[in-house]
């Protein structure tokens, strides 16, 4: 009756274990890249963009040759998350990577942050700031579209751009 009491402790002692070692990135059977990128990429395909953003932030620094793809899918978790500002500088980075391929996803994530980042400006009354990342994004929008037609199957980024347009001819 006894050891019964002991292995009840134990057991409770295990699932405490298990439950605590369940924080956001942690994998059972190693800490490996794979697993870690796994995380990242169910959070950011769950919508849960908290999660996915601390997962790319830890996957970054040991991405190597995967570096420009987390950071694109991080910069994407961050524009869905609404941290704009945080969106603009990780896909500046990979519009400006040495991948040719990652360039227009790069600047299609920065030209939609950089028009959420001046809608904002403006409706704080930043008239110049917000114009000034207005026109940067129809810059950014503009390049992918005109030699990426692929990455804008539905429209949306044509819609943004023509909206961008008319916000600066309205302004």
């Amino acid at each position: 009756m006894r050891s019964h009491k002991y292995l009840r402790g134990a057991g409770f002692g295990l699932v405490a274990l298990l439950l605590v070692s369940c924080e956001d990135g942690a994998t059972f059977g190693g800490d490996s890249f794979r697993a870690q990128y796994t995380v990242a990429r169910n959070a950011l395909e769950e919508g849960n963009y908290p999660r996915a953003n601390r997962a790319y932030e830890r996957l970054l620094p040991k991405s190597g040759a995967m570096e420009t793809r987390v950071r694109l899918e991080y910069a994407h978790s961050q524009l869905r998350a609404g941290n704009f500002a945080a969106a603009a500088t990780q896909a500046r980075l990979v519009a400006n990577s040495p991948d040719p391929a990652a360039h227009p996803a790069g600047l299609a994530v920065l030209g939609t942050a950089e028009h959420e980042l001046g809608l904002a400006l403006i409706r704080k009354g930043d008239t110049a700031g917000g114009v000034k990342l207005l026109r940067q994004a129809e810059t950014s929008l503009s390049k992918v579209l005109k030699k990426n037609q692929e990455l804008d199957p539905l429209g949306a980024l044509s819609d943004r751009r023509a909206s961008i347009r008319a916000r600066l001819k309205a302004l």
